[in-house]
């Protein structure tokens, strides 16, 4: 099962390279522009409503002796249209009010004034007859429309060629969207039987020496951490020159790295019980157990907050960025440095304490300490102003990951009868990514495009800190009416670690087959 869920992770992923792009629609809109024909020169005129950040960008990457083609229409007073077909000697051509003809633009020889850009027209060509650098002798300034064959200058006058999708129905009726939705679902199908195998392995690996996770857990934050920057800076390099990023090198890389980690891990030697004594019986009255629910519930939260913050925390760093700066150009570097802070700041060194926390805390109390620092994490988003803050907030991913993960893996290990190991661990994995991520992504989408950025982070972890009492709450009210058993092995447990109550203790095998129980669980 891991080896094979190994293999489908890699093929899921790998296949999404494959995939083509969702068409874009033709624009059939026009670029409005004005013509103004001088004494020195005729220019296509285009003025932004008010001063808007980034609008000059194009302008900014022109360079050489760059030109471009372009239709134009034009409409205006008959008199208008007769001037400027005396000055440039096309009376026999022009209709009444209309002037249609092509014109080669020197987009290079640009200027600027206030918030209009002035495009000098080098040469005009209409039914056969040709005008070079054409003038007018008095200034004369008409209505045109623009169709131009350069996309990056039709965008900048505000009519790009092709456009995308406008619609969710629209996105949906096309193939290649449901072609990379099912390459999707088959690589997180694969990776999440492949975490759930991992961990269920390493513990079997670990044995009695189980609150040593997070010392093995923690590599795999460090090949994250390393691998997104290699990655990161290989896209960047492959894509030099080009008008899109091209992400082949992260593909090749992830298909690499996969391949290897199949061929390592049929290296690694796991004991197999003689028997097994779990039975479905005993985890159905597991998982009933009220503590056991709680915790479940705890893992759903802190899914929640964490598909928040997967899918839209880099949208609220850019939009903050550019609020602060719209010509901030340090985002890449930026997000690049956050991931690096979540990783080798936080992570890592939470990873390593994570058994001393647990042991010192207990389950249930590190859950509530989760819980409560993601919180507060998330209201000191609400804060941010200045993009640069967010690095040192970032430390906090070692209790809200690091801590967490350690947490529900380690607790899923020790209350698990034995033989069910790995449903446990699919059952606290499913409540925390099946769930959680998953409810995560469509609030955080909701909150997001409708009251912004910093207020779905305030109100998530409003919402985090509230549950926080209340689960502190409820675990002191099961402590007093419903006090927790010694554990199994007659060991005492650390504070805060809640196991199942004797009625719930996993029934030996003997006994289930006394009671009638199946043991092909």
């Amino acid at each position: 099962m891991f080896l094979s869920s190994i293999v489908v992770c890699l093929i899921g992923f790998f296949s999404i390279y494959f995939v083509p792009a969702v068409p874009q629609n033709s624009n059939q809109e026009l670029a409005h522009v004005k013509l103004d024909c001088t004494q020195s020169a005729t220019f296509f005129k285009y003025c932004f409503s008010k001063d808007k950040c980034g609008q000059n960008d194009f302008l900014d990457r022109i360079s050489g002796n760059y030109t471009s083609t372009c239709e134009v229409r034009c409409h205006s007073d008959e008199e208008d249209i007769k001037n400027i077909c005396n000055a440039w000697n096309l009376s026999s051509v022009c209709q009444e009010g209309e002037l249609n003809f092509t014109a080669s633009s020197t987009l290079s020889d640009y200027s600027l004034e206030h918030l209009c850009t002035f495009f000098p027209i080098l040469e005009i060509a209409v039914t056969g007859e040709e005008v070079s650098d054409p003038t007018c002798p008095a200034q004369t300034t008409i209505n045109c429309t623009l169709l131009c064959k350069d996309n990056s200058l039709m965008s900048y006058l505000g009519a790009p060629l092709t456009v995308p999708p406008t619609s969710i129905d629209e996105l949906l009726s096309h193939h290649q969207f449901w072609l990379y939705v099912l390459c999707f679902i088959i690589a997180w199908c694969g990776l999440a039987v492949t975490v759930v195998m991992s961990d269920t392995v390493c513990f079997q690996l670990l044995g009695s020496e189980g609150n040593r996770y997070g010392e093995q857990r923690l590599f795999g934050s460090l090949g994250w951490g390393a691998l997104v920057i290699v990655a990161g800076a290989l896209i960047d390099y492959s894509s030099l020159g080009l008008p899109e990023k091209d992400y082949t090198p992260a593909f090749v890389l992830s298909f690499a790295i996969l391949f290897v980690d199949v061929l390592a891990a049929t290296r690694l030697e796991i004991e197999g019980s003689e028997r097994r004594t779990g039975t479905a019986g005993s985890v159905a009255r597991l998982i009933c157990e009220p503590r056991i629910v709680l915790f479940i519930l705890c893992c759903v939260v802190v899914g929640i907050s964490t598909g928040i913050l997967w899918t839209f925390q880099l949208m609220l760093v850019e939009d903050i960025a550019f609020g602060w700066d719209c010509h901030f150009g340090a985002l890449k570097l930026l997000q690049g440095l956050i991931m690096g802070v979540q990783c080798f700041g936080g992570e890592l060194p939470f990873f390593f304490l994570s058994g001393w926390f647990i042991k010192k805390l207990g389950h249930v109390h590190a859950m509530s300490l989760v819980i409560g620092v993601f919180g507060i994490r998330y209201i000191l988003y609400y804060t941010v102003t200045n993009p640069w803050v967010f690095l040192p907030i970032e430390l906090l991913n070692g209790f809200t990951f690091g801590i967490f993960y350690a947490t529900m893996t380690s607790y899923a290990s020790h209350v698990a009868p034995s033989g069910t190991e790995a449903t446990m661990q699919g059952i606290v994995g499913a409540a925390f990514e099946g769930i959680g991520v998953a409810t995560g992504g469509f609030i955080g989408g909701s909150l997001f495009f409708t009251v912004g950025g910093p207020k779905t982070f305030l109100y998530t972890g409003i919402f985090n800190v509230a549950f926080t009492v209340i689960h502190v709450i409820l675990q002191l009210l099961l402590s007093n009416f419903r006090p927790q058993s010694t554990p199994v092995g007659g060991n005492s447990s650390p504070m805060g670690y809640m196991p199942p109550s004797d009625s719930m203790k996993p029934v030996a095998a003997d006994d289930a087959d006394a009671n009638g129980e199946d043991e092909d669980f």
